[in-house]
């Protein structure tokens, strides 16, 4: 990595931490129980299960008389070296700012990496990681350290790893291996793998000798990855393929239980509250705030505006959208919109491989108006991430804004 670089990214990685500090604000000083924490500890006992004492606080799946952590693992397994030395006591919300501190310099990694073919100045990369960062629901993920939140850091981090990895195809292990830590973060994630094939394919100019070894290495990586996922599943509740949801409490509302997890009844609500979804109109302080439900993605970045207007779409560019498409897909079907949320936080999931592919496609931060939008996203997006930190959701302002909206998905 160029010296250069190596400054710009240790100084995004500080404005970061003081960023969302700042925003974080009491929740860093909070000690909640945790399920990764509860998980790291477990696993450190030589346990899969949590102990039975913690069930009446934490989000847990029962199964056979024992309790456990359905959510992917990855975010325990690297809160677990801390939870050794400092025990269940760890301040999670300072772990959670770390990582989620860790995204801006590794988003501007990735996009030095692939824009060095483009043109786009230092300027124009800070300005792009940056619209990830502060003006998309990433930004109010990263001020809260609530089990949801903290999942889909870890993928966004993941994420960018895979993207820097999986450049030109020049390190299709590791890419592997990253893409895999994603899915174990935020299962979605595992549709990014459009974006490895293109890699390698452009790199190795056709279906070669070096494209069949590098997808070889690409794929028992990753692969290793899923196994240890599959057997993780099966000495909890079974089955491979059992992530443990249908033993969640919340899982027995009717309308999971009529129509299941998935379905394409679920389509129309989530597309609202992907593209359309509005702020709640309040006749008293604080006047206006966010739809737990979700806000519409055109609000919190409405740098997407942009997208239909570009014309460069090369293959990188095409497989990063298809990548953020894919990934996309799922959200659409699914019993639940992101609740509780400041934008539409399922968004985080495949935002780096949009933001990607607009700007390999011909989006160039050089204009006052390009700015201007961007702008917008980082103040509604940063107001979330304030809310998030210092006035989260709670039982009087959820009865308010109940009063004040006609639309209610759950």
């Amino acid at each position: 990595m160029k010296r250069p670089n190596l400054g710009m990214a240790l100084a995004l990685y500080g404005l970061s931490l003081l960023v969302f500090g700042l925003l974080a604000g009491p929740r860093l000083a909070m000690r909640p129980p945790n399920e990764f924490v509860a998980q790291a500890e477990a696993w450190l006992a030589g346990r899969l299960d949590i102990a039975p004492q913690l069930a009446p606080y934490l989000d847990l799946a029962e199964f056979g008389g024992r309790y456990f952590v359905p959510y992917p693992p990855a975010a325990a397994a690297l809160y677990a070296p801390v939870v050794a030395i400092f025990g269940r006591g760890v301040y999670h919300g300072v772990l959670h700012l770390l990582l989620a501190a860790a995204i801006l310099p590794l988003f501007y990694l990735t996009l030095t990496r692939y824009l060095v073919e483009t043109g786009h100045s230092q300027r124009e990369r800070v300005w792009l990681a940056g619209l990830l960062v502060f003006g998309t629901p990433v930004a109010a993920l990263s001020a809260s350290s609530n089990v949801y939140y903290t999942g889909q850091i870890v993928a966004v981090l993941f994420t960018c790893l895979y993207l820097v990895a999986a450049y030109r195809g020049r390190h299709p292990g590791w890419a592997g291996l990253a893409l895999g830590a994603a899915f174990m973060a935020r299962g979605a994630t595992l549709l990014g793998f459009p974006l490895i094939l293109a890699e390698v394919w452009r790199t190795e100019r056709g279906l070669t000798a070096g494209t069949r070894r590098a997808l070889l290495r690409f794929s028992l990586a990753l692969g290793a990855v899923l196994l240890l996922a599959a057997w993780y599943n099966w000495a909890r509740f079974g089955q491979p393929a059992e992530f443990g949801y249908p033993y969640l409490d919340w899982r027995a509302d009717p309308t999971f239980a009529r129509w299941g997890l998935f379905d394409v009844v679920y389509l129309e609500r989530n597309l609202h509250a992907l593209l359309l979804s509005l702020p709640v109109l309040l006749p008293i302080v604080p006047f206006v705030a966010f739809n737990p439900e979700g806000m519409s993605l055109l609000l919190t970045t409405p740098a997407l505006l942009l997208l239909p207007t570009l014309r460069g779409w090369t293959l990188s560019a095409k497989a990063a959208l298809l990548s953020a498409g894919l990934i996309l897909l799922p959200a659409l079907f699914y019993a639940n919109t992101g609740f509780v949320q400041y934008g539409y936080r399922y968004a985080a999931d495949f935002l780096p491989y949009l933001i990607l592919a607009m700007a390999l496609a011909g989006l160039r931060v050089r204009t006052w108006p390009v700015k201007g939008l961007i702008l917008f996203g980082m103040a509604v997006s940063l107001w979330g991430a304030w809310l998030a930190g210092w006035h989260p959701f709670d039982a009087e302002l959820a009865q308010l804004i109940d009063a004040h909206t006609l639309l209610r998905y759950r």
